[in-house]
């Protein structure tokens, strides 16, 4: 089992990406460097972070995706990379899908647990691992 330095939440890391708070963003910066373990980003976090960058900053598909794949990238966190990376194509392609949605479906797709039942119209339609629940 891994050991981490701690985790973040999802204002740590809007204060990461966004630079807003010029304290707070430093404060992260000198955590990033200051620990000699990886600090642990939790699905919820990063699905916030999606929520917040889209309905509060009015951050577009692609600018969310290409943030969130930046957190991915940093060598210092530990997040669940091949979720990410399968849940992104989709939360571009498809504009009425939430990153929660996406991550749903990619979830299902690589757990190999599909189809992913769901009452979601939008989501079996456009998801390839999502099946619509009759009801």
């Amino acid at each position: 089992m891994a050991t981490f330095a701690g985790s973040l939440d999802a204002n740590v890391l809007l204060r990461l990406l966004l630079n807003d708070i010029p304290a707070q963003h430093e404060a992260v910066l000198k955590l990033l460097d200051s620990t000699a373990n990886q600090l642990a980003v939790a699905d919820t976090a990063l699905i916030e972070v999606a929520f917040v960058l889209e309905c509060y900053y009015e951050f577009t598909r692609s600018q969310i995706a290409e943030a969130l794949d930046g957190i991915a990238s940093l060598a210092e966190l530990s997040c669940n990379r091949t979720l990410i990376a399968a849940a992104l194509p989709l939360f571009v392609k498809y504009p009425s899908l939430s990153f929660e949605d996406c991550c749903l479906a990619s979830y299902a797709e690589l757990t190999d647990a599909k189809p992913l039942w769901t009452f979601d119209q939008k989501l079996a339609r456009q998801a390839p691992a999502a099946k619509l629940l009759v009801r």
